[in-house]
């Protein structure tokens, strides 16, 4: 098992950061009872006011409005390090089972990421919670790790340099799910903005970029290894829209 982790760990070094402060995310995703959305919506609103109300507690909660999840809340909670999931405070997981927990129908189970910040662009961590979230997740083949990154940290590098302005996160899952499962996050305001053109309204042709940048047929080489990393069928893309009063209100 650890050789296998080390296969498929060591092409992301080249694109990660070096600090050992890892930085983690936790998502999961809760169904309403038939007929309690509102019930449902209000309670967690409450509880978030009370417990989430800073930085290092804080939640955003979003609801997926495409895919086969549509309806469901997710609740994510982000820019924590390990040790954050050390501590559990029992007064709020009492309050969640007391208030809330009678009005779902369940929930997916919690699902922890590792944000690899070498693999976006332009993100920030102090932006206030977009609208929408697009979210791709990529089942990736074992030992395969390394050609889908390859042309990722390219395509970063193209990009770039000719001064891409979109913003997204790609993040690793580490526990409560599939194995070698990379989910990009792309936050936007309005579905107009997010089919803007990104290169400062220039017209880009971004394959002869990308073999300006690496050699003569270059990106059909590494767009083949990189499509072939990906499992059959092993592509998922849904879209969530953000519930401001179910989110933690940060001054």
């Amino acid at each position: 098992m650890k050789k296998l982790l080390l296969l498929f760990l060591v092409p992301l070094f080249a694109i990660s950061q070096t600090n050992p402060n890892r930085e983690y995310w936790q998502t999961n995703k809760w169904s309403a009872k038939k007929g309690m959305n509102t019930e449902f919506e209000t309670a967690v609103a409450k509880k978030t006011q009370k417990y989430n109300n800073t930085k290092e507690t804080s939640f955003a909660t979003y609801q997926i409005i495409t895919g086969s999840d549509q309806g469901k809340y997710m609740r994510v909670m982000g820019n924590r390090s390990a040790a954050a999931f050390d501590t559990e405070d029992s007064a709020e997981l009492t309050y969640w089972m007391k208030n809330v927990m009678p009005y779902t129908e369940g929930n997916d189970g919690n699902v922890r990421w590792w944000r690899m910040k070498g693999a976006g662009q332009n993100w920030d961590n102090d932006m206030p919670p977009a609208r929408f979230v697009k979210m791709t997740t990529y089942n990736l083949k074992r030992g395969k790790g390394s050609d889908f990154f390859r042309f990722w940290s390219n395509r970063i590098k193209v990009q770039t340099s000719l001064g891409y302005s979109k913003v997204y996160g790609a993040f690793m899952l580490t526990s409560g799910g599939q194995a070698n499962q990379i989910m990009i996050v792309e936050p936007y305001n309005s579905h107009g903005d997010a089919s803007k053109n990104r290169y400062n309204g220039k017209n880009i042709d971004f394959v002869d970029e990308y073999n300006k940048m690496f050699g003569w047929r270059s990106h059909r080489n590494d767009m083949d290894a990189f499509s072939a990393a990906i499992e059959q069928w092993g592509v998922t893309i849904e879209t969530a829209e953000l519930k401001p009063e179910m989110s933690s209100k940060l001054k």
